[in-house]
């Protein structure tokens, strides 16, 4: 993005969370009856993430405001997803 002008200092937190927004929309909608399951086992992915960063194999550090970002981006794809259900006439 610095190539086209475009400066943003927190781009990685918003590609953390679009990216588990995309994951939380589309488990929400194939996995509908297992909510709290999906919530969990996608925490416990950024979580995972974040400590294999930590481990220094891979030359980055843990940061907790990532898995924060994981969190926010599941609350928004859970809820975009519920929407799109109600909204199409399903049950929320």
């Amino acid at each position: 993005m610095q190539n086209l002008g475009v400066t943003f200092t927190h781009h990685g937190k918003l590609i953390h969370a679009a990216a588990f927004a995309v994951l939380a929309a589309l488990g929400s909608v194939g996995w509908t009856k297992h909510k709290a399951k999906l919530i969990a086992l996608l925490a416990f992915s950024g979580l995972a993430i974040e400590v294999v960063q930590g481990a220094q194999l891979i030359g980055r550090g843990p940061d907790v405001f990532d898995w924060i970002a994981d969190c926010a981006g599941m609350a928004c794809g859970i809820t975009i997803a519920s929407w799109t259900k109600w909204r199409a006439g399903g049950l929320p």
